[in-house]
């Protein structure tokens, strides 16, 4: 009889919403745990159960209002991605690191392209999705790797493949919305509008994360304690993603660029970096709850059979192209073979920007007609990614050997 009196509370108090949030996510990640899954499928898991999907315990009202702990977990998140790609790092990877990325991504686009086509699906919503299909989810690869303590060469690989993937994936996107399919052999002003801003956008970010980076580092100087090290670079994270926001700039790429600059300034960030380690596993667990909760699997009671096709075959073809992208462009760049084994593995989690991107296609875009087929088979395909997607990663990381702890 109480738990159907606490139901509607937990949906009018946000603290007790956010308690209900970290409490099911413990719970849920020690049972993940116990049957040898990632902690993060059940994080996932608890949201999809609790969620609008199936108890609506977890209304979609209540998540609407702690929207801004994902926000901010993906700032963190790319911050620490941004951090790792120190220049020693990059000099390190050179031309590997270009042509891992570039095959990986380019691969994802070109399978799901043609098969998509095979499958008879419009080239108006093939094209954006085959962008789309670039894109890889850096939280829950990121989550992994600090679960499981791993590190070594394919560690190194992913968290710098992964702070390029996402570029590259709104690089094609815009040049996706360049085409004027009706006359493919011509571009229109509007169309080289829409590269050129794809563009901007990528320096809009680089610049404000540079400037948000040196700030940073001189706020660092003045003191040495760990707590108040943690305050600033929380604090110049939240301002990142508010300027992002009032600019209409990636607030990932912006904190990747912000946490790229802290970390090449001064070796002594580095330390400053590893503290937020401290902060991530409830961070971690909001954001994997709230994540869950936001997939909507009523999608595959709603959408057609043919719907249904099309977004297996779009899974399948980007896990093809993922793997085998990466597999060439580690045989070109003459790649570790634990590497060209498994990177393509640990690429699969999708989410975020794959969401954020099919919802740019609004009435201005010439795609528009077919909007909602791009969105609906891009969260049937985050649905099934961001389960799954983790659980390759993890074997990925086992199988390389890099992982050095299972529990």
């Amino acid at each position: 009889m109480w738990f159907s009196q606490l139901f509607p509370l937990i949906n009018q108090d946000i603290f007790l919403a956010a308690a209900i949030i970290l409490i099911l996510g413990f719970i849920f990640g020690r049972l993940a745990i116990l049957i040898k899954l990632p902690r993060i499928t059940g994080y996932i898991i608890s949201g999809i159960i609790f969620g609008p999907s199936l108890f609506n315990i977890l209304s979609s009202n209540t998540l609407t209002q702690l929207e801004f702990i994902p926000q901010l977990a993906l700032g963190v998140i790319a911050l620490i991605i941004g951090a790792g790609l120190n220049f020693g790092l990059i000099k390190k990877l050179g031309v590997r690191l270009l042509l891992i990325t570039l095959f990986e991504s380019l691969g994802a686009f070109g399978c799901v392209l043609l098969v998509l086509h095979l499958l008879k699906m419009p080239l108006e919503a093939a094209l954006p999705l085959a962008a789309i299909a670039a894109a890889t989810a850096p939280a829950a690869t990121v989550a992994i790797i600090k679960e499981f303590r791993s590190h070594g060469p394919l560690t190194e690989t992913v968290l710098a493949v992964v702070a390029l993937d996402d570029a590259v994936a709104i690089i094609l996107f815009g040049l996706v919305l360049t085409l004027d399919l009706k006359h493919l052999s011509t571009f229109s002003e509007t169309a080289l509008h829409s590269l050129s801003a794809s563009f901007l956008e990528i320096l809009a970010a680089l610049v404000i994360g540079v400037i948000l980076g040196i700030i940073a580092n001189l706020l660092t100087k003045i003191t040495r304690e760990i707590t108040d090290t943690l305050i600033i670079i929380l604090g110049i994270v939240m301002l990142a993603i508010a300027v992002a926001s009032i600019s209409h700039t990636s607030a990932l790429l912006t904190n990747m660029f912000l946490g790229l600059t802290f970390i090449n300034i001064s070796s002594k960030n580095h330390e400053f970096v590893n503290n937020l380690d401290r902060l991530t596993p409830i961070i971690y667990c909001f954001f994997f709850v709230m994540a869950g909760a936001h997939l909507n699997l009523r999608i595959f009671s709603e959408v057609g059979l043919s719907m249904l096709i099309w977004g297996i075959g779009f899974i399948l073809a980007r896990l093809t192209g993922k793997i085998v992208g990466a597999y060439i462009g580690g045989t070109f760049s003459k790649a570790p073979e634990t590497i060209r084994r498994y990177l393509g593995l640990a690429l699969i989690p999708e989410a975020g920007v794959a969401i954020g991107l099919s919802l740019l296609i609004n009435k201005s875009s010439s795609y528009f007609e077919f909007r909602y087929i791009i969105l609906n088979i891009t969260l049937i395909a985050v649905a099934f990614n961001e389960i799954v997607g983790p659980l390759c990663t993890k074997y990925a990381l086992f199988k390389a050997k890099e992982a050095s702890v299972e529990d």
